[in-house]
């Protein structure tokens, strides 16, 4: 009997501390028990909330300030992305192209995309596009979304050969992958959004109506973001 008594409490210690180690490790990942169940902790704090209101100013020079859509729109869009985010990915192809279609396109609003590198090859993609004329800029960015073999193979030359589909030489590379001001300029935007407004990851958008700014994070339905562009626009009406 008192062996069968130390097993059992052996048995019951084990599983006291592999729910200890499991939670712990939970929560390190963003994690927390929520009715007996783990939950992002992060979408359990901002469910509720679509977009939170910001203050402050975004950090574009001229070489960054590249817009898409017309300049007297009612709604900036800045939507800070990495080229090597798979949910930038998927808003660039799937998502974006119905906001031009409903709003850039109609006047209501304008995008500017904004470089936001997590990592040294998307940086380099960053930089290789803003020495791009403007006019080639949102094609480039959208060329390199739908090839990931730059990204993947990590090779400069897979990257090389896009930018000379778009008509930089050797040289030019050469010189945009020098310019240590354009890669300040680029972490110094990077730095104020996390810093002014809160970023935490990409996709990540703010919206400016007037001297409104509202911040939207994380992948959203385009419904959604469709309603909630509608609702921002009745604001200057």
């Amino acid at each position: 009997m008192v062996k069968i008594i130390k097993r059992i409490s052996r048995f019951l210690a084990l599983i006291v501390v592999y729910l200890m180690c499991a939670y712990g490790y939970l929560t390190t990942k963003g994690f927390i028990i929520r009715d007996g169940e783990p939950v992002l902790s992060n979408v359990a704090q901002a469910k509720n909330e679509f977009a939170t209101k910001v203050e402050g100013e975004i950090p574009l020079n001229e070489r960054q300030m590249r817009v898409e859509g017309k300049e007297e729109a009612p709604i900036t869009i800045y939507g800070f992305s990495s080229m090597a985010c798979s949910h930038c990915n998927d808003f660039h192809n799937y998502i974006l192209p119905k906001i031009r279609r409903d709003f850039i396109d109609t006047g209501k609003a304008k995008y500017i995309y904004i470089h936001f590198p997590l990592d040294v090859t998307s940086m380099r993609a960053a930089k290789i596009s803003y020495c791009l004329p403007k006019e080639k800029y949102n094609d480039f960015i959208t060329e390199l979304y739908k090839r990931k073999d730059w990204l993947y193979s990590g090779k400069k030359e897979v990257l090389n050969k896009y930018a000379k589909e778009y008509g930089m030489s050797e040289t030019d590379i050469k010189k945009c992958d020098d310019d240590k001001k354009l890669t300040s300029d680029i972490l110094l935007t990077v730095d104020s959004g996390i810093k002014t407004f809160g970023i935490q990851g990409t996709p990540s958008f703010v919206i400016s109506v007037g001297d409104k700014k509202e911040l939207i994070q994380g992948s959203k339905k385009y419904e959604d973001l469709k309603e909630y562009l509608n609702n921002r626009i009745q604001e200057v009406k």
